[in-house]
């Protein structure tokens, strides 16, 4: 008698990469979408305003949309 095993840990690690691919695309269309510039995978700069300021942030928000903003995800 053979044993039923299930899903291979390949298989499962497989879903799971192309799952957090899937989220960290999203994520950086939506990004874009509103004005953030790419600069490397995960890295966006977006400049609201003229000052020498930028804010390094790994949560950004609404309320930095009048800021120089680098976001690290």
């Amino acid at each position: 008698m053979t044993p039923i095993t299930g899903t291979s840990l390949s298989a499962i690690d497989a879903k799971d990469s192309i799952e957090a691919d899937f989220w960290r695309e999203l994520a950086e269309i939506e990004a874009e979408s509103i004005g953030w510039q790419a600069l490397d995978d995960g890295v966006y700069l977006h400049v609201g305003s003229d000052q020498a300021v930028v804010e390094i942030t790994g949560c950004a928000t609404a309320a930095m949309a009048g800021c120089n903003v680098l976001w690290v995800v």
